[in-house]
């Protein structure tokens, strides 16, 4: 039992914290203890079988973090590599020792010798494992190889059932099992490789896509404070002019200058003012973009002066939030083109709603499933919001209802 926590911690990351983790496993193999020596072998061989990997996937399912195919993958190897181990190694004492099994079996010295060897290697091998094989966090999207990795613990289950139903080829299934074991492993190691690749490559575009946000908001700064040094040039200049005609006593010009001034300041004022600059540019930028699209931008906002959070992060999750609402709006009709972004802040807490409407919208596991043609390559902003707001352990949902899609969150606001 200790080695199958070793081998389950080797390849999942853990759900829970130390103690509750330790609590579970207790749980979950004394339960595992009392039910195979109350079943036994009195139901069958292949129902305890059964029965044992059902448990362990079960407990494994309860402390750790994968996906499914991953999870019977990895418990079924398990199984059938410590069976096989187990198997051997009394054959190859009994083969030794010209001992028939029974006469092994009531040597109580040699069986117990054997055992606690047998399990002191095993637990060596385990901690091997776990110190060159770090747990791999996979998230639920499925791959290509799902599978490929579901034929191989169904055929190493197989083989094990074949060994309980034919007892008397027992040796020939057991060389069937013991080479199934290498494939399988080896099988495992490379659909971790690949997994690996998978998860570094989403990583990769993931960071691309924050890069590209991030560039969006530094441009948005830039032209807000070229657009301000500009209005401050021309404002001198108005003044100065308006001045002179004030002194000349064109009185006429004066009222005409004037309102034309204020024609252009309008033209130039900002859409959104929170009194904090980083959240301005973003926000105005995509208030201008939406207009531009033919998008109704509702903006409800406060002060944010106060707002302690990193600006870096808080713009990413704005832009790529306010990025989706206008991505869904575009394919919608012109009439029922429009987005409400809701920023308020209070009680050190950031709040956010953003509501949209938008074609229909499958949310499955957590995630949204894309329609684009190549899935790997999209949804990243969304992942990126989830990423920075679990860091600062906001709650944060979405959910579609009546044609819209509502996304909201509450984010304490710690430095």
């Amino acid at each position: 039992m200790w080695i199958w926590v070793i081998l389950l911690d080797s390849f999942f990351p853990r759900k829970k914290d130390k103690s509750v983790h330790w609590l579970f496993v207790v749980i979950g193999f004394l339960a595992i203890s009392v039910f195979s020596v109350l079943i036994g072998s009195g139901f069958g061989y292949t129902l305890k079988m059964l029965f044992e990997v059902t448990l362990y996937t079960t407990l494994c399912a309860i402390l750790y973090q994968s996906r499914w195919d991953r999870r019977l993958f990895v418990v079924v190897t398990c199984y059938a590599v410590l069976y096989s181990v187990s198997y051997w190694t009394n054959a190859i004492c009994i083969l030794l020792l010209h001992l028939t099994y029974e006469e092994y079996v009531w040597n109580i010295p040699l069986y117990s010798s054997v055992f606690l060897s047998r399990a002191l290697m095993l637990i060596v091998l385990a901690v091997m494992v776990r110190k060159y094989h770090p747990p791999l966090s996979v998230d639920t999207q499925a791959r290509a190889w799902v599978p490929l990795s579901v034929v191989f613990p169904l055929s190493t289950l197989l083989i094990i059932w074949q060994i309980y139903t034919f007892p008397n080829e027992q040796q020939i299934w057991q060389i069937c099992l013991l080479i199934l074991d290498v494939v399988d492993v080896v099988a495992l190691l490379l659909l971790d490789h690949l997994e690996q690749s998978a998860v570094n490559r989403e990583k990769l575009v993931a960071a691309a896509e924050r890069a590209r946000v991030q560039d969006e908001n530094i441009q948005a700064l830039s032209q807000a404070y070229a657009g301000q040094r500009k209005m401050t040039h021309d404002y001198r200049a108005q003044l100065s002019t308006l001045s002179e005609l004030l002194e000349d006593g064109d009185l006429e010009n004066a009222k005409a200058y004037l309102s034309e001034m204020r024609t252009r300041q309008s033209e130039r004022v900002l859409l959104v003012n929170t009194h904090n600059a980083a959240i301005d540019a973003v926000l105005n930028q995509k208030g201008y973009a939406g207009r531009r699209q033919g998008i109704d931008m509702r903006f409800r906002v406060n002060d944010l002066s106060g707002l302690k959070l990193p600006r870096v992060d808080v713009t990413i999750v704005l832009a790529n939030l306010i990025d989706n609402a206008m991505d869904a709006c575009i394919q919608m009709p012109e009439t029922k083109r429009w987005v409400s972004v809701q920023i308020l802040y209070g009680h050190k807490m950031l709040s956010i709603s953003i509501v949209n409407p938008s074609r229909p919208v499958q949310i499955i596991g957590g995630q949204i499933a894309t329609t684009k043609p190549d899935p790997l390559l999209h949804g990243f902003g969304l992942r990126n919001v989830e990423d920075i707001l679990e860091k600062y352990h906001a709650e944060y949902t979405f959910s579609f209802e009546d044609g819209r899609f509502i996304f909201t969150a509450d984010w304490p606001d710690t430095p």
